[in-house]
This record gives structure tokens, C-alpha cells and sequence, in this order.
């Protein structure tokens, strides 16, 4: 459940940098528009990723249930961090996705 979330919330992050208003709020340096371009389609790609997993370690009966639920725990993190605490958003983004891949190759 750890990955799902980790990789949700990383997913999530990089829709929020998508949009012009959360990515001046979380990033202070400007981003180039071919690397914003590049957000929202690694995103959705990143969220099939997480479903195909779901479904591949929990199966077809629980697999989109617990995606949603990890789905539904990464958003409210990021609603509750961009509206207290912005700035910290990228490097969870990072510790998360650090966190997500050594838990995909120990297990």
C-alpha cells in the first residue's frame, strides 16, 4: 500500500507542476515550458503504471480498491501540503518516489 501511495502521490505532484498556479506556488525557479509540457503525460503515466501494479500484486478483486484508496490518500496529503505548506512538495515528490522504488525492488 506504501507504493501505491508513494507513486500517487508522486503522479499527483507532477500534475500539480502541470498547472501554471501550483507550480508558482510550489517551485520559486522558472521551469521551462518544454519540461511543463513533459508533466502531464509522464503523470498519466505514472498512474497506469500504479494501476497496472495494484493489480498485479493485489489482483483484479482488491487491487483497484486499494489503487483508489491510495489515490484518495495522495490527494488529500497534497491538498493539505499546498495549503499549509507549499514549499515542501517537490522534495517529498522525491523522497516519495525514492521510497517507492526500493520498496518495488525489495519486495
Amino acid at each position: 500500500m506504501l507504493v501505491l501511495t508513494s507513486l500517487c502521490f508522486t503522479a499527483m505532484v507532477l500534475f500539480c507542476l502541470a498547472m501554471t498556479k501550483h507550480r508558482e506556488q510550489v517551485i520559486v525557479h522558472e521551469v521551462s515550458i518544454l519540461a511543463v509540457h513533459f508533466f502531464r503525460p509522464l503523470a498519466w503515466l505514472l498512474l497506469s503504471f500504479t494501476a497496472y501494479l495494484s493489480v498485479d500484486m493485489y489482483g483484479w478483486s482488491i487491487g483497484p480498491a486499494l489503487l483508489f484508496g491510495a489515490l484518495t490518500i495522495a490527494i488529500l496529503l497534497l491538498t493539505l501540503l499546498l495549503t499549509y505548506r507549499a514549499k515542501i512538495v517537490p522534495k517529498l515528490a522525491i523522497v516519495m518516489s525514492l521510497i517507492a522504488i526500493i520498496s518495488i525492488f525489495i519486495s
